[in-house]
């Protein structure tokens, strides 16, 4: 399974406001620290905000942060927000088209296999994608003074 990148820059998004936890954070920061489009960073956080993960506010020193819930919440939860878990058409009986469905033996396996994916993925918060804020933050500021990152 790939993750898109909306599910991707949604995960990077939180790392980083976790490594930020006392500010509104602007999208823009973010994604000139990751080197990633304003507007499809835009689009995670309107997306993360309206699930109820982020609160946003505008104006002067306006941002985002995390809602208070959010580093507790579960990864897996983020994920299947973020995401359609419907690896294979089977799994969507309403748009099903698949002529063998009621005698194919995968999509037991694939649904298997999606449980063991989300199971671990559940056994880690979102406060787990940041388990050395300390060093993420010196990350952000050696960025900001414009020296090179370590690999």
């Amino acid at each position: 399974m790939q993750l898109t990148y909306h599910t991707d820059y949604a995960l990077r998004l939180l790392i980083y406001l976790l490594s930020h936890p006392d500010r509104n954070v602007s999208t823009r920061e973010m994604a000139e620290f990751y080197g990633v489009s304003v507007n499809h960073l835009v689009k995670v956080a309107k997306s993360l905000t309206q699930g109820g993960w982020l609160v946003s506010s505008r104006g002067i020193g306006g941002g985002v942060m995390l809602a208070k819930h959010t580093p507790e919440a579960k990864v897996g939860d983020i994920v299947r927000y973020t995401e359609n878990t419907d690896i294979v058409e089977c799994f969507q009986p309403k748009t099903n088209t698949c002529p063998i469905h009621r005698s194919c033996d995968l999509k037991p396996i694939l649904f298997q296999a999606r449980r063991a994916f989300f199971d671990v993925l559940d056994s880690f918060t979102v406060r787990d994608l940041a388990r050395h804020p300390n060093e993420l933050l010196a990350l952000t500021r050696s960025a900001k003074r414009g020296k090179s990152m370590p690999a």
